[in-house]
């Protein structure tokens, strides 16, 4: 690679060939860099036309990495997505052309491709694709639906047992039965968490076999107010015998988050015989259910939780937020606070980022907060997202991608961020018009989205669950458009 200083023919050199008309108009004097690792190039700067463009800039690392299938990225000049050409960016900003500008590289994110719609029985309050191949969706009609590829046609389950609206719903990953019984959690507006067994039966037997329904493992009994957040604790890579237990955390309007073992036999109270001492405002079978006790009750938020969810790594840790300004963490370990950061925000919404030591939050003021939870901190807000237009309601991190994160908002959008260009989301996808309904003028409040890497979820107050496909970064054998 030839590395040259700004008064040297670079375009005309170890560029030739990028621009067409590159020699015969003005230029921009350039400095590129990176913080991924994997592209890494020796400082130089460059001269480059200013019409150059994303495509035109991709090119040049492209030949300057030596890379065989050119790989696409995005460029970003004082935390702006460069959307438009280096001069047109100039002309928009008050840059002048004579200052070097410099301009951080990325790899690219492929533009969502909206998928499908499926209706819901209700407004739509959460959502999770923790599993691959399913989509599990928690209802303001007191059901929680699943949608899995394995199970037989229709290739859905619905859990009905709550007598009021599910808030929140999740997986429950554990090693303790076998591979056809799986577990799912649920809390709402009828302030009882409950945990599901349910059975998806071997590939061989999946077309003619008859799937039985949902049951209820356990209540959960220690809320006074509804559950607004049920999260289960991730299992470890390298599990033990201390760690492998699964475990749950809920959290509800009345500031309390309560700390679950889910383990048969622990913590277990008089069983209750389902459905015998309530209103049979559904028809349901009556069986069993062990009742739970919390191995501790986490006391410190002064209102309404929004969510708590345990660290993605550290199984002792956990985190949350809520209506009284503040994201607190806590030691599981011993059941207390180890640090509370407030704001001026009421959170609605959070997520741990894959960036260690990282949260995201959503607030009322339609803003996005990343909180360092590091105690040497100086600040509790370390950068502040805009571009919502209505208060955010929820936030999904990607899985692997450290700084890329999903957001849902009141003003009708989903929005998809990379830390790293605070002031403009990478996308914005607005909600599709539903059949029939395309002069309607109020947004259609999204309340709930979720990203496993490939599909981005969400629904909300229009009774459907919305997917697109976002396969997170370009791959290198992927043309490059502009």
């Amino acid at each position: 690679m030839a590395t040259a200083d700004i008064g040297q023919p670079i375009a005309s050199t170890s560029t030739a060939g990028l621009a067409a008309n590159g020699a015969d108009e003005r230029q921009i004097a350039i400095r590129l860099s990176t913080k991924d690792p994997k592209f890494q190039i020796p400082p130089a700067k460059f001269l480059v036309p200013a019409s150059w463009r994303r495509f035109h800039l991709s090119e040049l690392i492209n030949k300057v990495l030596e890379n065989e299938s050119p790989i696409p990225f995005d460029f970003l000049i004082d935390q702006t997505l460069l959307r438009s050409s280096l001069g047109a960016y100039c002309a928009a900003t008050g840059t002048s052309e004579e200052v070097v500008l410099e301009v951080e590289f990325l790899p690219s994110t492929l533009p969502p491709q909206l998928q499908s719609t499926t209706p819901s029985e209700d407004w739509v309050s959460d959502v999770s694709l923790a599993v691959r191949g399913a989509v599990l969706s928690a209802s303001y009609a007191g059901t929680l639906s699943l949608q899995h590829n394995d199970l037989p046609p229709p290739s859905t389950l619905s859990f009905a047992g709550h007598d009021l609206s599910v808030l929140s719903a999740c997986y429950v990953p554990h090693p303790l039965g076998s591979e056809d019984k799986r577990w799912i959690a649920s809390g709402g507006m009828d302030r009882v968490g409950r945990v599901w067994e349910y059975s998806i039966p071997p590939l061989s037997l999946s077309a003619q076999a008859e799937v039985p329904a949902p049951t209820t493992l356990y209540t959960l009994s220690l809320h006074q107010a509804p559950i607004s957040s049920v999260r289960s604790r991730p299992l470890p890579a390298l599990p033990t015998s201390s760690t492998n237990a699964p475990h749950l955390l809920t959290a509800g309007w009345d500031g309390l988050i309560g700390l679950w073992d889910l383990t048969p036999g622990v913590n277990e109270g008089d069983a209750d015989l389902e459905g015998a001492d309530r209103k049979k405002k559904r028809r349901r079978q009556s069986t069993t259910v062990v009742n739970k006790t919390p191995m501790a009750a986490l006391r410190g938020h002064t209102g309404k939780i929004s969510r708590a969810v345990f660290d993605r790594a550290d199984v002792t840790k956990a985190y949350s937020a809520g209506w009284d300004h503040s994201v607190r963490s806590w030691d599981l370990s011993i059941a207390e606070e180890i640090s509370s950061k407030t704001s001026d925000k009421v959170l609605l919404s959070m997520a741990q980022l894959t960036a260690p030591n990282l949260l995201a939050t959503g607030s009322t003021d339609r803003s996005i907060c990343l909180w360092d939870l590091r105690t040497e901190a100086t600040q509790n807000i370390s950068l502040t997202l805009m571009g919502h237009t209505a208060p955010v309601s929820a936030i999904a991190a990607h899985p692997t991608s450290s700084l890329m994160f999903a957001s849902g908002s009141y003003d009708s959008t989903v929005r998809i961020w990379d830390a790293r260009s605070p002031k403009q989301a990478l996308f914005t996808l607005p909600l599709p018009k539903k059949e029939g309904d395309e002069d309607r003028t109020e947004p259609e409040k999204v309340l709930a989205v979720d990203w496993d890497g490939e599909r981005l979820v969400a629904g909300g107050e229009g009774a459907r669950l919305i997917s697109w496909r976002v396969s997170g970064q370009e791959e290198p054998s992927t043309p490059m458009k502009e």
